[in-house]
């Protein structure tokens, strides 16, 4: 059987999907972050293809202002453009891979962790949050309570839709069509009871329904300086913005410490406090593996475990 010839029109639609899918095997953060780190290299007046002597330079030029991590990620988003590209790889030259090691060695820096939201913070958020009464406070105790309940990360909980909330007589169910781990769109769902006391997140969530008056579209909407909703959700650094003012309205110390990601790390911690198994904490939290699940445990249980403890029993 003879190969049928495509004519122009079709090999430019040919094209466009095939880019479409391309782009689709990467997250729009991830893309947007190696987008970023990809202009960074150039706006440091570097071309592109590079050469390895060109990144070695400018691995050394961001060297004591940048961290190692940060530009652990920019080569990695320079690999990508060369594969892509069709281009030699200058990333993985060893003199590259040699300078970018020894940046990690003298430069060097410890992670820095969110501050994990417990039980006790959010009594004392929600608590001022009541006590306010507006719209807003409305809008961000059902935002802080259905985060930390259903441990959602950032970009789930700020995209969240009605369309993907079952409210049912023992509470409610999230249906979650994707995160990020979980780019194929597999989809999970998290069940959330209702509570028995004023940190309840399905009340919380049916009270903010009724006062902004949705039933469909972006659950957590902005709102202007006047509480008139928008139409547009909030966007994650908002979300990170109205934790650390909560926080700090509530009294609390170091508010600067806190962000987005306090709500899942610290329902993980404080479930495990109470007694939750480490499958039924990784299960609700929808992670992978259970490293991060028991780096967060760990941490919350780093003085109540602390050795120190059996020494000062004994004075």
């Amino acid at each position: 059987m003879a190969e049928r010839s495509i004519d122009p029109v079709e090999s430019n639609q040919l094209l466009k999907a095939s880019s479409a899918y391309i782009q689709a095997a990467t997250s729009d953060n991830t893309r947007r972050a190696y987008q970023s780190d990809i202009n960074h290299f150039v706006k440091a007046v570097f071309s592109l293809p590079a050469t390895p002597d060109c990144l070695i330079r400018y691995l050394e030029s961001c060297a004591n202002s940048h961290n190692p991590r940060t530009l652990h990620r920019r080569m990695t988003a320079l690999r990508q453009w060369h594969q892509l590209k069709g281009e030699d790889d200058p990333t993985q030259d060893p003199t590259v891979k040699k300078t970018l090691m020894g940046i990690r060695r003298l430069h060097g820096r410890p992670r820095q962790q969110a501050m994990p939201l417990t039980l006790k913070d959010l009594d004392a958020i929600v608590a001022s949050l009541d006590e306010v009464g507006t719209l807003k406070s409305i809008r961000d105790k059902s935002l802080l309570l259905v985060g930390f309940f259903a441990a959602l990360r950032r970009s789930e909980l700020v995209a969240l839709t009605w369309e993907q909330i079952n409210f049912v007589s023992e509470g409610m169910i999230i249906t979650l069509p994707r995160s990020k781990t979980d780019q194929s769109g597999q989809g999970a769902q998290c069940a959330i009871p209702f509570g028995r006391d004023a940190k309840c997140p399905v009340r919380a969530l049916l009270a903010w329904r009724q006062a902004a008056g949705g039933r469909s579209g972006p659950i957590f909407k902005r709102l202007s300086k006047y509480q008139t909703i928008g139409t547009n959700p909030i966007s994650a650094h908002q979300f990170n913005a109205i934790i650390k003012q909560s926080v700090k309205s509530a009294g609390l110390p170091f508010a600067d410490q806190y962000s987005g990601h306090s709500v899942r790390r610290g329902f993980a911690t404080e479930s495990a406090r109470l007694g939750a198994s480490l499958s039924t904490i990784k299960h609700h939290g929808r992670w992978l593996t259970t490293k991060t699940v028991v780096e967060y445990i760990e941490a919350g249980r780093q003085f109540s475990d602390s050795a120190v403890n059996v020494m000062f029993a004994e004075s």
